[in-house]
């Protein structure tokens, strides 16, 4: 994703870049594949939908070493914007309707901590190992037999795809009128 496209954003090109990030969020919240979210440091708004369409989040910690941790979390808010609708319908999925309302009312960016506390990633490990967690991790999800595991991840996740399919060019509208 080129993201400085929304930076002075060229009215031409606005529709392909958002095409692009529904596309992202299509292919990667329904894949076949078990998908691991390792977060080396900070995921805001799109870095945080990318997280969250993930079937398992781990954050990496700085606190041991007093070094600053990255942050995640939805800030549109703070830049004048609103998250799009299935990217808020998202997080009322991952982390539950009042926590939701007020982490995109207020644009909250949670520690990793914070961010374990309330769900919005699965696990928190030390910055130097959040890379080898994540293969481990992998490995587990990967051991599943994948018939099982994907028909299970379907389950929960096709409605929430077909939505914003059966959505997508009003949600292209709402955002290019931004």
């Amino acid at each position: 994703l080129d993201l400085s496209a929304l930076h002075n954003p060229d009215p031409e090109r606005l529709p392909e870049f958002w095409s692009s990030v529904q596309q992202v969020f299509i292919d990667l919240y329904g894949s076949r594949l078990a998908t691991i979210a390792a977060i080396e440091g900070h995921a805001p708004a799109a870095g945080c939908m990318l997280a969250m369409s993930c079937d398992y989040r781990i954050m990496g910690t700085s606190a041991a070493t007093g070094e600053k941790s990255g942050k995640i979390g939805m800030n549109e808010t703070l830049l004048g914007l609103a998250a799009p609708p299935w990217m808020g319908k998202l997080m009322v999925r991952t982390i539950g309707n009042r926590a939701t309302e007020k982490s995109l009312a207020l644009g909250t960016l949670y520690s990793p901590e914070e961010a374990l506390r309330i769900g919005l990633v699965d696990e928190v490990v030390s910055q130097d190992k959040v890379i080898i967690r994540a293969r481990k991790e992998a490995t587990k999800w990967a051991g599943i037999h994948p018939q099982g595991r994907v028909t299970s991840k379907l389950l929960t996740r096709k409605e929430h795809i077909d939505e914003l399919l059966i959505n997508r060019k009003e949600d292209m509208k709402q955002f290019c009128a931004m």
